[in-house]
C-alpha cells in the first residue's frame, strides 16, 4: 500500500543560488498522499512588455513547425501544444549544463541566452494568466510540479529557480517501492490540472524502480468564441478526404453579417482567424489548394507562417463553415523526434543534470498527450507533457473559406503572438 506522507517543508531549504542538496524525512499523516516541497523564492515578476517575452513567442513557434512535421503521421489526425512541451523541457533546462543544456535548447528553437530564456517563460505565462483573469467565458489555466523520489538529494538553487520561473512545487514519491502506485498519483494530479481531459498522461510502465524525477506540466483552455456559431446552421456535410474518399460530418456554418473577420491568403494556402472572447487568444485555421495539402505541410516554415499571419486583414468573407471536431491523441513518446532535432546527449548516460543533483541523472522519456473539441460555442483544449529522468552512472481566389478538405489549424495568443496549440484535421468523422 501506498505509504502516505504530510506536507513537508525543509528547514534547510533558502533562497538564493545555493547548490547544496536538499533531502527530508516525512512523516506521517492519513489524508495525505504525498509530501510537498517548495523553495520559499517568490515567483518573479516579469513586466508585460519585456522583449524577451517576445523573443521567446518566436522560438516556440518555430519549434512549433519542426515538432508537428516529427509527429505527424500518413493519414492520421494530430494535435500538440509546444508551449507545454516547452515549458517542461524548460524545467529540465534549468538543471543541465554543458552540452546538454545546448542541444535541449536548440531542440527547442531557443535564442536567448543564460537566465533570460526561463524568465521569458515565466513573463509569458504570467501575460496569459491575467489574460485569463480579467476575461469572461475564458479559461487558460498553466501548472508545473516536479516529482521526486523520496530522500533523493536536490540542489537548493535548482528548487529556487523552478519557484522563480515555473512556480512549482516539489512532490515526493517513492518510485522505488512502488513505481505504479506513482504513477497513477502524477497522472491523477495532471487529469485533475485538465478538467479530466488528459487521465492517462503516463501509460503502465512508463515509471520504474529506476525513476528518480518526472517534471511534468498541464494546460488547460476553455473559452467561447467572439463571434458565436448559430446551432441552427449546422448541417450534415461532406468532408473529402486525401484520398478523395469522402465522409458526412456535422459542419457549422458562422454568420459573417454579424462578424468581421481577418483574412489572409499565400500562393497555396488562405487563413481566417476566428477570434475568442477578449479578442486576444483566436484560433487560426490554414487551408490549402485543394490537392495543394501536403505540399504546404511540407514546404511550412515557421517564417512562412509568419508572413500569412502578418498578412491579415479586416475581410468581408461571405461564407465560413468549419466541422465540428473533438480529437484525443494517445500519450506519445517524443523521444526519437527531439533526437532527430538534435536532442541526443540528454537521453544518453553523458548527460550532465548537476545543477539538479550530484547524483547522476538522465532522461528516460518524454511524453506528451492532448485534447481538443470545436464546436458552435467555443473550443476546450488540455495537453500535458511529463519528462521522466532515471539515475545513471553517468489558383484565384474567391472570398470563402470552406473547411470541407484537410487543415491545419493553431490555438494562438495574438498579444504575444505564441502558438499554444497546433494539429491537423484529416478526418473530422475520427476522434481518437
Amino acid at each position: 500500500m501506498l505509504r502516505i506522507l504530510v506536507t513537508l517543508v525543509i528547514s534547510g531549504l533558502i533562497a538564493g543560488c545555493s547548490t547544496d542538496p536538499v533531502t527530508g524525512n516525512p512523516t506521517l499523516k492519513p489524508d495525505s498522499k504525498f509530501a510537498i516541497n517548495k523553495s520559499p523564492a517568490s515567483r518573479d515578476v516579469i513586466l508585460p512588455g519585456d522583449s524577451r517575452i517576445s523573443v521567446q513567442a518566436a522560438s516556440i513557434n518555430k519549434f512549433a513547425i519542426n515538432m508537428y512535421k516529427q509527429i505527424i503521421e500518413t493519414d492520421r489526425n494530430a494535435f500538440l501544444s509546444p508551449y507545454s512541451i516547452t515549458t517542461a523541457l524548460g524545467m529540465a533546462d534549468v538543471g543541465a549544463y554543458s552540452v546538454t543544456d545546448q542541444q535541449i535548447r536548440s531542440a527547442l528553437s531557443i535564442t536567448l541566452g543564460d537566465e533570460d530564456f526561463h524568465i521569458a517563460m515565466n513573463g509569458l505565462n504570467q501575460s496569459l494568466e491575467k489574460h485569463s483573469d480579467e476575461t469572461d467565458n475564458l479559461e487558460l489555466n498553466v501548472e508545473n510540479s516536479l516529482w521526486a523520489q523520496e530522500n533523493f538529494p536536490l540542489k537548493v538553487g535548482y528548487l529556487d529557480k523552478l519557484a522563480r520561473n515555473y512556480n512549482s512545487g516539489i512532490y515526493l514519491l517513492d518510485f522505488v517501492n512502488e513505481p505504479d502506485p506513482s504513477r497513477i498519483i502524477i497522472n491523477d494530479w495532471v487529469a485533475e490540472q485538465t478538467n479530466q481531459r488528459i487521465p492517462d498522461l503516463l501509460p503502465q510502465g512508463s515509471i520504474g524502480p529506476e525513476t528518480r524525477l518526472v517534471l511534468t506540466n498541464a494546460i488547460y483552455f476553455l473559452a467561447d468564441w467572439l463571434f458565436r456559431f448559430d446551432l441552427t446552421l449546422t448541417k450534415s456535410e461532406s468532408f473529402v478526404r486525401l484520398d478523395q474518399s469522402s465522409v458526412t460530418v456535422p459542419m457549422m456554418q458562422l454568420d459573417t453579417g454579424k462578424a468581421d473577420l481577418l483574412f489572409s491568403k499565400s500562393e497555396n494556402a488562405r487563413l481566417l482567424e476566428l477570434p475568442y472572447k477578449g479578442d486576444r487568444i483566436a484560433m487560426d485555421l490554414i487551408l490549402p489548394d485543394s490537392g495543394m495539402f501536403n505540399t504546404f505541410q511540407d514546404s511550412i516554415t515557421s517564417e512562412g507562417l509568419q508572413n500569412l499571419i502578418a498578412g491579415l486583414d479586416t475581410t468581408k468573407v461571405e461564407t465560413v463553415k468549419i466541422p465540428k471536431f473533438q480529437f484525443t491523441t494517445g500519450s506519445i513518446s517524443l523521444v526519437n523526434a527531439l533526437k532527430k532535432l538534435g536532442m541526443v546527449v540528454p537521453f544518453s548516460d553523458g548527460a550532465d543534470f548537476s545543477k539538479i543533483s550530484d547524483i547522476n541523472l538522465t532522461i528516460a522519456d518524454v511524453i506528451h498527450k492532448a485534447f481538443i473539441k470545436v464546436d458552435e460555442s467555443g473550443t476546450e483544449a488540455a495537453a500535458a507533457t511529463a519528462v521522466t529522468f532515471n539515475e545513471t552512472a553517468a489558383p484565384g481566389y474567391s472570398k470563402t473559406f470552406i473547411a470541407n478538405r484537410p487543415f491545419i489549424y493553431l490555438i494562438r495568443d495574438k498579444q504575444t503572438n505564441t502558438i499554444l496549440f497546433m494539429g491537423r484535421i484529416l478526418d473530422p468523422a475520427v476522434s481518437k
